[in-house]
């Protein structure tokens, strides 16, 4: 290696890469990241943040810190050259109302000796038309705060003396797009929400309705079957609707087109399915790649595999965008956290020997179902009052911040007080 300390490039700033750019020893590494954005999203508290039970930006972390030695550049990755060890990358520039524009007019070099490549993926719509246009997503805070902007507005318009009781229904019929453990538990934030706003907006009480619509034949298909049992009667008892095996074919601008219902008006779609790789991954050459979604293969040690199955040398893969040859590992924040803290692990203690292999440990998978109540797929199934309490823990510990973890918990205990503030932007 060329340099006095080896050159660690990272690519993303998803969970595998934020934990690697905060744990890998910055004395030991000159470390460099690139990333789109300045932070990175506890993508497990969005739903909460989106309908208001605390502030947006307590599910985010800065890049940058004063305590650590490392060079971030806001910007896309494009392209690599594995012979030469340099990526070119073009900066991601903020616009005015919060949109990333890619300034492709000014390319730059970044030169590597470890290339960890974790740029996680982005939001698949299947090609339905309107959905790039017209859906909201969840995926960063601006993300969040977008749906809460628009849940706001959707209760002010359905509040004006113009708006009939008719038009108010339509508009505040939140369709949400995916019943996987994201789509639920945004259903769930947003029952409690309007069930909230019941006493803010007295007036509009009756008139919010949700509807989970997912092309599978059931929700919560990881769960085991009595877990996805109880929540169908949960939301069937807060009067959220599932509607299974539902082909989206379109969506306009406050209106849902399905295959078995046709048109269906919509105040908002919320879409919470479907990844795909980002451009980065899908230019890459020369490196395997799984047929399902087309992540890069590895091997147990995380080093990216050759289209020969030989190993690619120091160059790692992880995070969404990655999967281990013959694993099928699921993209959750759980596989890609154990897989950054093996590789910190890895690169920190055993750079000069191998490390033995990654074993993944899977943990217990939890939802929130709404009204103090979830379930929990583990040793022991658990539902009610008890999986919500362990959901709610369980959603603190993700922050790796004990001062968020403090302005958290005191939000929920001022909600408590108070009821959420929704109207707080």
């Amino acid at each position: 290696m060329d340099s006095i300390r080896p050159r660690i490039l990272i690519i993303g700033a998803g969970w595998a890469g934020f934990i690697l750019s905060q744990q890998l020893n910055d004395t030991k590494f000159d470390i460099t990241i690139v990333a789109p954005h300045q932070t990175f999203a506890y993508t497990p508290l969005l739903a909460s943040a989106a309908t208001g039970l605390f502030f947006s930006r307590l599910a985010e972390e800065p890049i940058r810190r004063a305590c650590r030695h490392i060079t971030y550049y806001r910007a896309l990755a494009t392209a690599v050259d594995f012979t030469q060890k340099t990526v070119t990358c073009i900066p991601s520039v903020l616009q005015p109302g919060g949109r990333d524009v890619p300034d492709t007019e000014h390319p730059f070099p970044v030169e590597y000796d470890i290339l960890i490549i974790a740029p996680g993926c982005v939001n698949q719509t299947f090609n339905t038309p309107g959905a790039a246009e017209h859906c909201f997503f969840l995926k960063t805070v601006p993300d969040a705060e977008a749906i809460k902007a628009k849940l706001l507005s959707l209760l002010e318009v359905a509040s004006l003396p113009t708006t009939t009781p008719e038009r108010a229904k339509e508009l505040l019929h939140i369709a949400v797009v995916g019943g996987g453990p994201t789509g639920v538990e945004l259903s769930a934030e947003l029952t409690d929400l309007f069930n909230e706003a019941s006493k803010t907006y007295p007036h509009l009480a009756g008139l919010p309705s949700i509807t989970i619509h997912d092309v599978a034949p059931e929700i919560l298909g990881v769960f085991h079957e009595k877990l996805k049992v109880h929540a169908l009667k949960t939301f069937k008892k807060h009067g959220v609707e599932v509607k299974t095996n539902s082909h989206i074919t379109k969506i306009d601008e406050g209106a849902l087109y399905t295959k078995e219902d046709g048109k269906i008006p919509v105040g908002m779609v919320a879409w919470a399915t479907g990844n795909k790789q980002c451009d980065f991954v899908e230019s890459l050459h020369g490196v395997s790649k799984a047929t399902r979604l087309d992540r890069i293969l590895t091997d147990q040690r995380l080093r990216v595999l050759k289209d020969d199955q030989t190993v690619l040398e120091n160059v790692y893969a992880l995070g969404d965008a990655a999967d281990i040859f013959g694993k099928g590992l699921p993209t959750t924040a759980e596989v890609a956290v154990q897989k950054a803290e093996y590789l910190v692990k890895a690169l920190n203690f055993f750079s000069a020997k191998p490390a033995g292999p990654f074993i993944y440990k899977q943990r217990r998978m939890v939802a929130y179902v709404g009204g103090t109540d979830g379930v929990i797929m583990g040793r022991q199934d658990w539902t009610g009052e008890a999986a919500w309490l362990a959901w709610r823990s369980g959603s603190l510990g993700w922050t790796r911040s004990w001062r968020r973890k403090g302005m958290i918990l005191a939000s929920w205990a001022w909600n408590l007080i108070g009821g959420r503030e929704i109207a707080r932007k």
